[in-house]
């Protein structure tokens, strides 16, 4: 009983005496920190020239939302075309990078879709299936599918791909997103 609960101890705490932070768990991408400010991305953002759009929705005024996006292709250094972060009064609870581009063909974004899967798995844990849909209406069909894993309670790794048919002209655009979710920064 006394080696269970230093084991535990140890794990929780670490052998220095000092706590563990969750984020080595599941940090956010982009060398960001749970419960950063803002600031972080908007400097980023400007330094390397990205476009910024800033949303505050009018029924949740605790949240602010910032997409930062290149026009010129993928943010600098990385392959994701959009990084979408959501604060909860300030503090760093979500990001979200969004890959596949405008005219990127179907099957180098499934395989990209893959290949970045299989890399989280290895990091993180074997991903759940989480939700799978398809859709078809006039002429379009959309189907989606999404997968999870939660290293710890409240920290979570989502990823999702979703394509669109046009069934009538014969194109197809697909897309995915990897969303990295702290919900142990919003109070209950």
């Amino acid at each position: 009983m006394k080696w269970l609960f230093l084991a535990t101890f140890l794990l929780l705490v670490g052998p220095g005496g000092q706590r563990l932070a969750a984020q080595a768990i599941l940090a956010p991408p982009f060398g960001l920190q749970w419960g950063d400010t803002p600031d972080k991305v908007l400097d980023w953002a400007e330094t390397k020239k990205l476009d910024v759009n800033i949303r505050i929705p009018g029924n949740r005024p605790e949240i602010r939302e910032l997409r930062v996006a290149s026009e010129r292709g993928p943010l600098p250094g990385h392959q994701a075309y959009a990084l979408e972060a959501r604060y909860h009064w300030g503090k760093l609870y979500e990001v979200t990078l969004h890959y596949g581009a405008p005219g990127m063909r179907p099957a180098e974004v499934r395989s990209a879709f893959d290949k970045l899967k299989s890399a989280m798995t290895a990091k993180h844990g074997v991903f759940s299936p989480n939700n799978k849909q398809e859709k078809k209406e006039d002429g379009f069909v959309r189907r989606s599918v999404s997968y999870h894993v939660e290293p710890i309670a409240g920290l979570l790794l989502l990823m999702s791909l979703t394509e669109v048919e046009d069934t009538l002209r014969k194109k197809q655009s697909v897309r995915f997103s990897l969303l990295y979710r702290n919900q142990n920064i919003i109070p209950k």
